[in-house]
């Protein structure tokens, strides 16, 4: 039997502990089960995600023929944001994984939620809203901390909310919103963006012992869904997961999984990978959203592409494109069969930089990669 929290939290919860939030995750039936991720050497195909979503509304069967060939599906917040119906985001998001699951079962599906920022648009901020004890406060005179989200999501001009992870209510609050999506049967994981240290400035509204408090309760926050979907923060992603928490940082305690938002063709964004990599955990690496990928899809993935190679292992996963898919094409440029369907294999050692300044690495199947840290460009000779 698989076991998970049943969650919809009673608000008064008081889990002695973390450990004892990790106790209930392991002591309650669950009526369904996620997956992990799945992976593969094979080709580069196999080791890829799309992360985005459709304003307009669910994505075209069209879209959605594109959308399956990638074995890893997160649907971001503005998941039919501009269709008028007035419905929160969450079951949005939901029906939209569900559509991707219909067509293949087998692809690891994830919701977006914000750690810190309470979007407007979702049905959890109608409760927190009227919770203003879960609210995060400036610590000079206990208003409101409002700060700013991203603008293509039109944020309110005076700022949102931000949830205080110090107080355990709030902490089980969140967690249900995750823990409820994927009791859908249609959601395997919960992507935890700002879950960093620091974002959104909320340090500056704070004085040192509460800032202490609002970091280490974010910690237990992701700590508590990472052993939630069968992991175990600091240690190796594994494929006997149910599921996956994916964070945002490879420096971040209490997690396995993180996404580089904006990983591009340099060696700092290589040293980022290679991080992860050797912590044993899963990485996204999100080409980021103003790269000119974006434009022209293939033409401009070879480098970055290149890159990942370089500093892939195990549960690395390569993406691009903006948050918000504008269309068809958007969403079509975002595979690259060129390069996604050749011959890879496992490779045949980490990549070793020269003195010269060049990554070079081969592959079981006799692909071989190299990127010159000086040009930023990569070269790519595939086997077949």
């Amino acid at each position: 039997m698989n076991f998970c929290i049943d969650i919809r939290f009673n608000i008064n919860m008081r889990p002695a502990s973390l450990l004892g939030l990790a106790m209930a995750v392991l002591a309650l039936p669950c009526t369904t089960a996620g997956m992990a991720p799945r992976f593969s050497w094979d080709t580069l195909a196999n080791m890829t995600f799309f992360h985005a979503c459709n304003e307009s509304g669910p994505f075209s069967p069209t879209a959605l023929e594109t959308i399956v060939k990638f074995p890893f599906v997160t649907i971001e917040k503005g998941q039919g944001f501009n269709d008028g119906t007035g419905r929160g985001v969450e079951p949005k998001i939901v029906e939209q994984l569900a559509a991707i699951k219909k067509i293949r079962p087998e692809i690891c599906t994830v919701a977006y939620f914000n750690e810190v920022l309470d979007w407007y648009f979702y049905d959890m901020a109608k409760e927190f809203a009227n919770r203003p004890e879960w609210w995060l406060r400036r610590s000079n005179d206990s208003k409101p901390f409002l700060t700013k989200g991203d603008k293509h999501f039109n944020p309110p001009e005076q700022g949102m909310l931000v949830f205080d992870h110090s107080k355990q209510a709030v902490r089980n609050f969140w967690i249900s919103a995750c823990v409820n999506a994927t009791k859908s049967g249609v959601v395997d994981g919960c992507f935890s963006d700002s879950s960093e240290v620091a974002s959104h400035k909320t340090a500056t509204a704070l004085n040192a012992s509460s800032n202490a408090a609002f970091e280490a309760g974010k910690v237990q926050t992701s700590a508590a869904l990472t052993t939630f979907f069968g992991g175990t923060g600091g240690q190796p992603f594994t494929p006997a997961s149910s599921g996956v928490l994916i964070a945002k940082k490879p420096n971040q305690t209490g997690i396995n999984a993180f996404q580089i938002e904006f990983f591009d063709n340099s060696e700092a964004a290589i040293l980022e990978l290679m991080a992860g990599v050797d912590q044993g955990y899963l990485v996204q690496a999100h080409v980021g959203i103003s790269n000119v990928v974006n434009t022209c899809g293939c033409k401009c993935m070879n480098d970055t592409v290149a890159a990942f190679l370089v500093g892939a292992g195990e549960y690395s996963y390569y993406g691009s494109g903006s948050w918000i898919a504008a269309g068809l094409d958007d969403v079509e440029m975002r595979w690259c069969a060129d390069l996604f369907e050749r011959p890879l294999g496992a490779p045949v050692t980490k990549a070793v930089r020269g003195t010269d300044g060049v990554y070079r690495r081969s592959f079981a199947s006799g692909t071989t990669v190299a990127f010159d840290t000086a040009t930023r460009k990569g070269t790519i000779h595939w086997a077949a």
